[in-house]
């Protein structure tokens, strides 16, 4: 019984603790991964490669994943996303005027959208969903094996007399 107790602690300190979850979500290969996908789904403009790096999205994940575990809905500040695409567009050489145009001012607004729905994906909705869930039963578990343990403990304990 003590073994399931501790099984389910080890759970609810890492598994369903919002720190850990923020930990794991933002250590690098985790952030590779997401880095990739991400740029698969924003779209190209006029041949200009966008791409989002770790730097820049790293942020982004821990407050996405913070937000989960507090179960509200995921919302991002778009602001680091939009100045490195700015930076980028730069770089490659499209003018400011261009950038800061109603043109620029579209293609803003779409690849934030697109940026912003990288961060609405199945498996972030899905865990936000079930979270509350899993949290309960981790902590009836614990509750019932630690009394049913400590039951066996005083029985066992009593039985020696």
């Amino acid at each position: 019984m003590y073994f399931i107790f501790v099984l389910a602690t080890i759970c609810a300190l890492t598994i369903f603790n919002k720190s850990f979850g923020q930990f794991v979500a933002t250590s690098d290969p985790v952030v590779d991964q997401i880095v990739t996908t991400v740029n698969a789904k924003i779209p190209q403009y006029n041949g200009y490669t966008i791409t989002i790096d770790a730097a820049t999205i790293k942020p982004d994940i821990k407050t996405a994943v913070g937000q989960v575990y507090e179960n509200r809905p995921i919302k991002v500040n778009p602001t680091g996303f939009q100045n490195s695409v700015k930076q980028q567009l730069i770089n490659d050489g499209v003018p400011e005027l261009v950038i800061n145009s109603s043109i620029g001012a579209a293609l803003e607004t779409k690849l934030t959208t697109e940026y912003q729905n990288a961060f609405q994906n199945e498996y972030l909705l899905a865990f936000r969903e079930k979270l509350p869930t899993y949290k309960m039963i981790t902590y009836v578990i614990m509750a019932v094996t630690f009394i049913i343990g400590t039951l066996f403990r005083i029985r066992y304990v009593h039985s020696k007399h």
